[in-house]
Protein backbone atom coordinates (compact mmCIF):
# COMPACT_ATOMS: atom_id res chain seq x y z
CA UNK A 1 0.00 0.00 0.00
CA UNK A 2 1.41 3.17 -1.11
CA UNK A 3 1.20 6.63 1.59
CA UNK A 4 0.93 9.81 0.00
CA UNK A 5 2.65 12.98 1.18
CA UNK A 6 3.42 16.42 -0.42
CA UNK A 7 7.31 17.94 -0.26
CA UNK A 8 9.84 19.77 -1.43
CA UNK A 9 12.20 17.36 -3.31
CA UNK A 10 15.84 18.73 -3.79
CA UNK A 11 18.63 19.35 -5.72
CA UNK A 12 22.18 17.03 -6.42
CA UNK A 13 23.95 19.84 -4.16
CA UNK A 14 21.66 20.40 -1.41
CA UNK A 15 21.43 16.67 -0.97
CA UNK A 16 25.07 16.06 -1.01
CA UNK A 17 25.72 18.64 1.96
CA UNK A 18 22.83 16.09 3.81
CA UNK A 19 24.81 12.62 2.96
CA UNK A 20 28.02 14.38 4.24
CA UNK A 21 26.40 14.71 7.65
CA UNK A 22 25.41 11.04 7.37
CA UNK A 23 28.84 9.99 6.57
CA UNK A 24 29.74 12.27 9.61
CA UNK A 25 27.57 10.15 11.90
CA UNK A 26 27.92 6.84 10.37
CA UNK A 27 32.39 7.96 10.74
CA UNK A 28 31.20 8.87 14.73
CA UNK A 29 29.71 5.28 14.46
CA UNK A 30 25.80 6.26 14.72
CA UNK A 31 23.76 3.47 13.76
CA UNK A 32 20.15 3.72 12.87
CA UNK A 33 17.38 3.76 9.89
CA UNK A 34 19.59 6.45 7.69
CA UNK A 35 17.33 8.00 5.15
CA UNK A 36 18.60 7.00 1.36
CA UNK A 37 19.53 9.45 -0.87
CA UNK A 38 17.24 9.23 -3.11
CA UNK A 39 14.36 10.02 -0.70
CA UNK A 40 15.72 12.85 1.07
CA UNK A 41 13.03 15.75 0.85
CA UNK A 42 10.93 17.77 3.14
CA UNK A 43 7.10 17.07 4.03
CA UNK A 44 4.70 19.84 3.89
CA UNK A 45 1.55 17.65 4.11
CA UNK A 46 1.48 14.01 5.00
CA UNK A 47 -1.58 12.18 3.67
CA UNK A 48 -1.34 8.54 4.09
CA UNK A 49 -2.77 5.79 3.07
CA UNK A 50 -6.36 6.81 1.82
CA UNK A 51 -6.30 9.29 -0.80
CA UNK A 52 -8.36 10.90 -3.39
CA UNK A 53 -5.27 11.45 -6.34
CA UNK A 54 -7.40 13.46 -8.01
CA UNK A 55 -8.35 16.17 -5.16
CA UNK A 56 -4.88 15.61 -4.20
CA UNK A 57 -3.47 17.25 -7.64
CA UNK A 58 -6.44 20.11 -7.69
CA UNK A 59 -5.29 21.32 -4.40
CA UNK A 60 -1.69 21.27 -5.00
CA UNK A 61 -2.34 23.47 -8.45
CA UNK A 62 -4.02 25.47 -6.47
CA UNK A 63 -0.97 26.34 -4.21
CA UNK A 64 0.10 29.72 -6.09
CA UNK A 65 3.82 31.17 -4.31
CA UNK A 66 6.57 33.13 -5.71
CA UNK A 67 10.32 30.84 -5.76
CA UNK A 68 11.92 31.31 -2.74
CA UNK A 69 15.25 30.13 -1.18
CA UNK A 70 15.77 27.77 1.63
CA UNK A 71 19.38 27.33 3.49
CA UNK A 72 20.51 24.28 5.29
CA UNK A 73 21.48 25.20 8.74
CA UNK A 74 21.68 22.69 11.77
CA UNK A 75 20.98 19.52 13.35
CA UNK A 76 18.17 18.76 15.39
CA UNK A 77 16.18 16.24 16.79
CA UNK A 78 12.61 14.57 18.48
CA UNK A 79 10.97 12.00 19.73
CA UNK A 80 8.51 9.81 17.84
CA UNK A 81 6.33 6.52 19.27
CA UNK A 82 9.18 4.97 17.58
CA UNK A 83 12.45 6.67 18.99
CA UNK A 84 14.33 9.45 18.15
CA UNK A 85 15.11 11.36 14.42
CA UNK A 86 17.82 13.16 13.60
CA UNK A 87 17.24 15.98 11.11
CA UNK A 88 18.81 18.76 9.15
CA UNK A 89 16.64 22.15 9.46
CA UNK A 90 17.01 25.34 7.47
CA UNK A 91 17.78 28.91 8.06
CA UNK A 92 14.36 30.66 9.11
CA UNK A 93 12.13 30.86 6.25
CA UNK A 94 8.87 32.40 6.58
CA UNK A 95 8.10 31.58 2.87
CA UNK A 96 8.25 27.94 3.70
CA UNK A 97 5.66 28.24 6.31
CA UNK A 98 3.58 30.15 3.94
CA UNK A 99 3.81 27.40 1.64
CA UNK A 100 3.03 24.60 4.15
CA UNK A 101 -0.62 26.94 5.45
CA UNK A 102 -1.45 28.04 2.11
CA UNK A 103 -0.82 23.81 0.41
CA UNK A 104 -2.93 22.38 3.72
CA UNK A 105 -5.73 25.15 3.55
CA UNK A 106 -6.17 24.12 -0.14
CA UNK A 107 -6.03 20.21 0.53
CA UNK A 108 -9.18 21.19 3.49
CA UNK A 109 -10.98 22.69 0.71
CA UNK A 110 -10.44 20.09 -1.48
CA UNK A 111 -11.34 17.63 1.06
CA UNK A 112 -8.23 15.93 1.46
CA UNK A 113 -7.32 14.52 4.72
CA UNK A 114 -3.77 14.60 5.95
CA UNK A 115 -1.97 14.15 9.68
CA UNK A 116 -2.95 17.56 10.89
CA UNK A 117 0.78 17.85 12.97
CA UNK A 118 1.78 21.41 13.16
CA UNK A 119 4.36 21.94 10.69
CA UNK A 120 8.41 22.51 11.31
CA UNK A 121 10.71 22.29 8.06
CA UNK A 122 12.91 19.75 9.19
CA UNK A 123 14.68 17.01 6.77
CA UNK A 124 14.68 13.77 8.75
CA UNK A 125 18.26 11.86 8.10
CA UNK A 126 18.24 9.35 10.68
CA UNK A 127 15.15 7.44 12.52
CA UNK A 128 15.80 5.40 15.60
CA UNK A 129 19.83 6.72 15.80
CA UNK A 130 21.87 4.65 18.50
CA UNK A 131 23.19 8.17 19.83
CA UNK A 132 22.09 11.20 18.99
CA UNK A 133 24.68 13.48 17.52
CA UNK A 134 23.48 17.54 16.74
CA UNK A 135 27.15 19.18 16.93
CA UNK A 136 27.99 18.23 13.59
CA UNK A 137 28.41 21.53 10.93
CA UNK A 138 26.40 21.29 7.69
CA UNK A 139 27.48 23.11 4.53
CA UNK A 140 24.85 26.29 4.36
CA UNK A 141 24.32 25.21 0.64
CA UNK A 142 21.15 27.02 -0.49
CA UNK A 143 18.28 26.33 -3.23
CA UNK A 144 15.45 27.54 -4.54
CA UNK A 145 11.97 26.23 -3.92
CA UNK A 146 9.70 26.52 -7.13
CA UNK A 147 7.22 23.65 -7.30
CA UNK A 148 5.64 21.15 -5.00
CA UNK A 149 5.53 17.47 -5.63
CA UNK A 150 2.82 14.86 -4.80
CA UNK A 151 5.07 11.64 -3.42
CA UNK A 152 4.22 8.25 -2.91
CA UNK A 153 6.13 5.78 -0.23
CA UNK A 154 6.32 2.65 -0.87
CA UNK A 155 7.83 -0.80 -0.11
CA UNK A 156 9.58 -2.52 -2.95
CA UNK A 157 11.93 -5.48 -1.76
CA UNK A 158 11.78 -4.62 1.84
CA UNK A 159 13.60 -0.58 1.07
CA UNK A 160 11.21 2.31 1.10
CA UNK A 161 11.34 3.94 -2.27
CA UNK A 162 9.80 7.68 -2.73
CA UNK A 163 8.66 8.96 -6.13
CA UNK A 164 6.74 11.34 -7.45
CA UNK A 165 2.99 10.16 -8.58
Amino acid sequence: MSRIFVAIRFPEEFKSALIDVQQEMIARGVEGNYCPYGNLHMTLAFIGETFDLPSIRKAVDEVSFSPFNIILNTLGTFQTKNGAVVWAGIKDCPAVFDLASQLREKLIANGVRFKPTEFYPHISLVRKPSSVLTDISIKPVSMLVERVYVMKSERVEGELIYSEI
